[in-house]
């Protein structure tokens, strides 16, 4: 008897990239709906708003992913970055506070340009561009090709240091090996 077209010839093998999209996007989509549920308290009438915006993200995350190179993450990577992000968020907010609010404001806020080595066109470089603020007293002020300019509260910190080991956590995450940070000259 010959396998029919419509099935699959092996069920029980790896799962391809179409059945793989279409398990995220359905988990996504359970997921976006247990979040709306949460949010609206359960409120019927509010599906009338939740269908339409969880539909809309969907299609907006199919987007993006068509655009992005393909990425996994590293397990081991996310439980480092995972206690990084934590450490560095409450280093971030206590370092900003005592800075600003100290009887003569500890700043002396510039610019700061940062060549970064992440892979062009990764969630690498998004996500990295993200946590930037997380690091005490700096905020992405432009996104090059090449380099970010980074604004920070105390320019006279080692801000591209910190974001030298961000940008390495990061990598980390996604398991990716970053070149040697190029050295400035004197």
């Amino acid at each position: 008897m010959q396998p029919s077209k419509h099935l699959d010839p092996d069920p029980g093998g790896p799962a391809t990239p179409v059945k793989t999209a279409a398990a995220r996007s359905l988990a996504l989509a359970a997921l976006l709906a247990l979040l709306w549920f949460l949010l609206t308290g359960g409120a019927a009438s509010s599906w009338i708003v939740g269908v339409p915006v969880i539909a809309s993200a969907l299609l907006l995350v199919r987007q993006v992913e068509s655009t992005m190179a393909p990425w996994h993450l590293d397990p081991a990577g996310v439980l480092r970055f995972a206690g990084y992000f934590v450490r560095e968020s409450v280093r971030g907010g206590i370092d900003v506070a005592g800075r600003v609010s100290a009887r003569q404001p500890r700043v002396a806020p510039g610019l700061v340009h940062y060549r970064w080595r992440l892979p062009a066109g990764s969630p690498a470089r998004a996500l990295f561009v993200l946590c930037i603020s997380l690091l005490p007293g700096t905020l992405v002020a432009a996104v090059g090709k090449h380099e970010l300019l980074i604004h920070a509260l105390d320019a006279t910190a080692p801000v591209a240091d910190e974001l030298a080991a961000l940008e390495q956590r990061v990598a980390g995450l996604f398991a990716l090996r970053l070149p040697a940070p190029e050295v400035a000259d004197a």
